[in-house]
């Protein structure tokens, strides 16, 4: 596997986030679609809902406020933890329950046991070492805390691409537009904002080095640390978006439940990983 050092990793995070604030279209990531929004919303209502008590949580890698935004109320406290102040400078604190410091996902500065909850979306393929964040993420969180995490790539998919491309398999639109994003995003931002795919790469090692998270890898660290209970779940099958928005939610529905009635088959289909570990 190619070696990128951590200072790197760093460092070509802030680059890529820092332009692609300025670009202004951030906002626009997929994930800030009004459906994502609000199935995320549900999530964390559920796991607010089986909380104890909802005094502190963290959002690691908080971005521009995508979580913060959705549970800001469901908590007394919401922090968030980013290196790239351009991206925090767009947060919405009017709240007044929003507190946010720039730091290392890894080493926080926060005490032992302080948060009932944990967040990460979209986030932990930018880290150099899973094992070490998962390792601060249960040092700060309290016994019978929860962490939640999204969007994380799932590498049975990455490799189904990868496989296509090399078999010149990928001859549909829809292929070969999954290919590109799946295998070659480096173009994108090189054409769009001027970024070398080195840098991106550099930026999402685990997605562009590693070629994204296996389920039974996440489990096997998380035990590993010490969570007492470890959920995953795949997400967001090949092309879902257009299902629900040109025929509908519950056909979108059907076709999921399809696929996961047949998994492990099924696994290379669904692009994410979604992760809920307690403590």
């Amino acid at each position: 596997m190619k070696s990128i050092t951590r200072d790197k990793i760093l460092e070509s995070n802030q680059k890529v986030h820092s332009l692609l604030v300025k670009s202004g279209d951030y906002q626009q990531s997929p994930h800030f679609k009004e459906e994502n929004q609000a199935k995320v919303r549900s999530i964390l209502q559920k796991l607010a809902g089986s909380l104890p008590s909802t005094t502190r949580m963290v959002d690691f890698g908080c971005g521009t406020g995508f979580i913060i935004n959705l549970s800001k109320d469901l908590f007394d406290e919401v922090h968030g933890v980013d290196i790239t102040p351009e991206m925090m400078a767009l947060i919405d604190t009017s709240s007044n329950n929003i507190i946010l410091t720039e730091s290392t996902a890894e080493q926080t500065p926060y005490p032992s046991e302080h948060f009932e909850f944990a967040t990460a979306y979209s986030f932990m393929d930018h880290l150099e070492d899973l094992e070490n964040f998962l390792v601060e993420v249960y040092r700060v969180l309290q016994k019978g805390g929860v962490f939640y995490s999204d969007l994380n790539p799932n590498r049975e998919f990455i490799q189904a691409m990868s496989q296509l491309e090399a078999n010149e398999e990928a001859t549909s639109p829809l292929m070969r537009r999954e290919l590109k994003a799946a295998l070659h995003n480096g173009e994108h931002y090189a054409q769009e904002y001027g970024i070398d795919p080195e840098t991106l790469e550099c930026a999402e090692p685990i997605k562009t080095v590693e070629k994204g998270f296996l389920a039974k890898d996440i489990t096997r660290v998380a035990k590993k640390v010490g969570f007492s209970d470890c959920r995953i779940e795949l997400d967001w099958y090949v092309d879902q978006g257009t299902i629900i928005h040109q025929h509908s939610n519950q056909a979108a529905e059907e076709i999921d439940s399809y696929l996961r009635s047949i998994l492990p088959m099924s696994a290379h289909l669904f692009k994410y990983i979604r992760i809920v570990l307690t403590k």
